[in-house]
């Protein structure tokens, strides 16, 4: 018999034997080098599929993948140009990209290419759960293997609606994969169940599918800053809209706060109980959004309270399915997923936030935008309400110790515990409401901890608003960014673009450190808050560390004043960084704490825990200012490896 001929296309493991090695059966030649089955034909082309590509063109469709790396392009954009490149060099029309969601636990079908429009638009917004009861997709992807197969031999009903809505008979599933963790998976169509037509597809695409995993890494992450700068403006704006606008319309003032709530995560059903003190009924705020229309409508109504009072029950921020309670029901809140953030107000009043999402989960970082926008709202409801009962005086005091409440809330409620780490933060503001913050962020998986210390420009209620944004803004970029200063710079292009017109300017500066637990590498920027100081138990010596930078706030561009320190501590080593508050603090006769004082007092208390470090700090610089005002806010913080 005589031997195949084999086109030089041939896989590259088998492309340098005459003679492949293998065996023939039933007119098909199995070829044990590249694991891959020919039909036996006496001529030059053979019959792998449809769309043979040369050597030549297969370049060439390297080449063209290569252009589509771009960081700030956007995702729907990456994704057109990426399959339309698909399309025109394999000849396939239909063609789809799924992205995973392990936070929330959710696949998505983001993008469609098919030469019908009205298609493309109808199955854009299909949401699969991440669970395996979905089949082949969802098994494709727990095992980052690619697939071939048939959509009727499926049993999920998902697969005969996608099968009906495309005309699709079979599908070639290939895993999106950056740094060994599944972002999505590239689908190809077919309108038959040829099994060989999908096999030079799959071998081109697989060489392809690692690059377009890097761009769209960077495009998620491009898209996911993209709109946490538009929360953090919705936030900015909001806040100060409210304060100005509303403290004497109430109904008014509510709508506001769910139309701003809708918007920062795009709900469609925004919604407040306001339960009185006292009172055997509630009052019921709704907000609607067609997200298609761009449509808003509200109602107003009251139920009696003890139809909701199950509601009441909870104390903290809820993530919920609306079925779990009949009351949502009768609200006409739906939605795939609700959030539901509980306030008590000063004067006895409860109230209730419920957000819902029409097909979607709320992803970590919109919680948080959510969680620091209610506490924003909070206060202004509290001024309503002082508005209307109090004098001008006591709005003022009371107004005060609402916000320094609050603002004590956004410091560290725990301190984190790390095995053979210990840690300690202080601050006293100097007027209720103070400027300073300080923060130890751990990262989920408690590989990373960030700790920061900052001061804004200013004392009082304005500064206080600037230091809860930017807590806001620091939680949500530690969860994407992994240098400090790629964090600093961002919170300066907030506070730049935000304050340039202001007529009072907001600036701050800030000492942020990212130690990885695993390594052991400490990574620190600074943005012109000065120096920290580092006692080094080998030697038993003080060093003054100067961190550079420039305030956060006063360019648009501070990359020119890029700072980074590398460092890693010996057991007993401590950190101590503070504010100006601390080493300004002056006496009776006007002269200040100073450096040396702090050096001293810092080293003569090293050996202890870093909370009672801290505090014989504060006790020595009580005793040196002997009851003299407090002029600025205290602020410390101290870090020591056991």
């Amino acid at each position: 018999m005589s031997q195949p001929v084999i086109e030089e296309t041939l896989c590259l493991l088998c492309a340098e034997a005459q003679i492949p090695d293998g065996v023939t059966r039933q007119g098909r030649f199995y070829c044990r080098t590249c694991d891959r089955e020919w039909i036996l034909e006496k001529r030059k082309i053979p019959r792998i599929g449809k769309n043979v590509l040369t050597s030549k063109e297969k370049t060439e469709f390297l080449l063209d993948n290569l252009s589509l790396f771009n960081s700030s392009m956007g995702l729907d954009d990456l994704m057109y140009r990426f399959t339309d490149l698909i399309k025109e060099r394999l000849k396939r029309d239909k063609i789809a990209i799924f992205i995973t969601n392990l936070e929330l636990g959710e696949i998505s079908l983001a993008y469609y290419s098919a030469p019908q429009k009205s298609l493309q638009r109808a199955i854009k917004r299909i949401r699969l759960d991440y669970d395996l009861s979905y089949g082949i997709l969802v098994e494709s992807m727990a095992k980052r293997e690619s697939c071939f197969y048939h959509l009727k031999d499926q049993t999920h009903p998902f697969y005969k609606f996608y099968s009906d809505l495309t005309g699709t008979k079979s599908q070639l599933i290939i895993p999106i994969i950056y740094a060994n963790t599944a972002m999505g998976m590239l689908a190809v169509d077919y309108d038959d169940m040829d099994d060989t037509s999908f096999i030079e597809d799959q071998e081109i695409l697989e060489l392809v599918v690692g690059q377009f995993a890097v761009s769209l890494r960077n495009s998620l992450l491009y898209s996911l800053s993209q709109n946490q700068s538009k929360n953090f403006q919705s936030l900015h704006t909001a806040a100060l809209t409210l304060s100005r606008l509303y403290l004497d319309n109430h109904d008014e003032m509510i709508r506001m706060i769910l139309l701003t709530l809708a918007g920062i995560v795009e709900s469609h059903i925004a919604c407040l109980i306001e339960r009185p003190k006292d009172l055997d009924h509630v009052r019921i705020f709704k907000l609607f959004r067609d997200l298609e229309n761009f449509h808003i409508s509200t109602e107003t109504f009251q139920l009696e309270s003890k139809r909701v009072m199950e509601l009441f029950h909870k104390k903290e921020t809820l993530i919920l399915d609306p079925d779990d309670q009949p009351i949502f029901k009768t609200l006409a809140v739906t939605g795939k997923e609700l959030a539901l953030i509980p306030i008590i107000l000063e004067n006895g009043t409860e109230c209730i936030f419920i957000l819902a999402k029409p097909d979607s989960r709320f992803p970590q970082d919109e919680m948080e935008a959510l969680n620091a926008f209610v506490s924003l709202a909070r206060i202004t409801m509290e001024n309503a309400n002082l508005y209307d009962n109090l004098s001008k005086k006591e709005r003022l005091e009371k107004e005060i110790e609402i916000a320094k409440e609050i603002q004590t809330t956004l410091l560290p409620r725990k301190l984190p515990e790390i095995k053979g780490f210990s840690c300690g933060g202080f601050m006293l503001p100097a007027r209720g409401i103070g400027g300073d913050y300080y923060d130890f962020i751990l990262s989920p998986n408690r590989s990373e901890l960030f700790v920061c210390i900052g001061d804004v420009s200013g004392k009082g209620v304005a500064a206080g608003l600037v230091m809860a944004t930017v807590r806001t803004i620091l939680h949500s970029l530690v969860r994407v960014r992994d240098s400090p200063w790629e964090i600093l710079n961002d919170i300066n292009n907030y506070l730049y673009s935000s304050y340039k017109e202001a007529m009072t300017p907001r600036f701050m500066s800030m000492i942020l450190m990212r130690w990885n637990i695993e390594s052991d590498e400490i990574l620190i920027s600074g943005a012109g808050h000065g120096n920290f100081y580092l006692y080094n138990s080998l030697d038993r010596k003080l060093r003054s560390i100067e961190t550079g930078g420039v305030i956060l706030g006063i360019s648009p561009d501070i990359d020119p004043h890029k700072n980074q320190i590398r460092m890693s501590l010996n057991p007993g080593d401590t950190i101590l960084m503070y504010t100006d508050g601390v080493t300004e603090t002056l006496d009776q006769a006007e002269g200040q704490f100073g450096e040396l004082n702090l050096e001293q007092s810092f080293l003569s208390c090293v050996d202890k825990d870093p909370k009672l470090i801290l505090e014989s700090i504060y006790s020595q610089l009580q005793n040196f200012a002997k009851g003299n005002e407090q002029h600025d806010d205290i602020t410390m913080v101290a870090l020591k490896k056991l």
